[in-house]
């Protein structure tokens, strides 16, 4: 049974649907707002509101932690690679032929930092070689396209007309990049999540249905930056957070 709450928000013009990191769903409407508009944008939406309750549901439960140490997994881009550890002065992270180098800092908070910012920049290159196209078939302007930290979302449409996307996203596989890039440009056309939108979003994303529940399954198990301290071994050099 979902928590359904009702805010009256005087400068909004649309209805608009949210669900809290709790699972809760948030109606937000105009003050002139009429009942029957917002059970029927409600039930047009209920199977998209459905799929965020169980996303936001299963990001309430624990979430993927790493270990930095030697041959831990890490995905880009869909595909899996180990982690090695380098000592060189000049070390950086980077892919090198199935590995993701890593370079020995100080602690584990370092390194986590360090691995972060490779996705963003690497998400950053991603979306400026991406978005032209898409913006086009989605009828839009190219907008700017920010890649960083949006806790429980893998998007974002700002007032200002620009969109971001969550770092962690570059871990799965391209279509589903590109839904979550396609998803907020079609925000670009229609503000809220009605009837016209899901169509626009699926003229421009084929098979939008099974991509969404593509996403909605490897949501839980991405991993959006949790590291574990670890107990020093001999066999291979690793990092110990502070």
């Amino acid at each position: 049974m979902w928590r359904v709450r009702v805010r009256i928000r005087p400068r909004r013009r649309t209805l608009g649907i949210e669900v809290a990191p709790d699972g809760s769903v948030l109606l937000a409407v105009p003050a002139d707002a009429d009942v029957k508009e917002i059970t029927e944008t409600l039930l047009a939406n209920i199977d998209r509101v459905a799929r965020a309750v169980r996303r936001r549901t299963a990001e309430g439960a624990e979430q993927p932690v790493k270990e930095l140490v030697y041959g831990e997994h890490f995905s880009y881009l869909g595909r899996s690679y180990r982690l090695r550890l380098q000592e060189e002065p000049e070390a950086r992270v980077r892919l090198v032929s199935g590995w993701l180098e890593l370079p020995v800092g100080e602690g584990a908070s370092a390194g986590r930092r360090a691995i972060v910012d490779w996705y963003t920049a690497r998400g950053r290159r991603w979306c400026k070689e991406h978005v032209s196209a898409l913006a086009s078939r989605a009828g839009v302007p190219v907008p700017s396209v920010g890649v960083r930290d949006l806790g429980g979302r893998w998007g974002e449409r700002r007032t200002d007309g620009s969109i971001a996307l969550h770092w962690a996203v570059m871990q799965m596989s391209p279509p589903l990049i590109e839904l979550v890039l396609a998803h907020e440009l079609t925000h670009l056309r229609t503000a809220r999540h009605s009837p016209v939108f899901r169509e626009q979003l699926a003229m421009l994303v084929p098979g939008l249905e099974g991509l969404e529940r593509q996403l909605a399954v490897e949501a839980q198990v991405v991993w959006r930056g949790h590291v574990r301290e670890v107990v020093r071994s001999s066999a291979q050099p690793l990092i110990r957070s502070t």
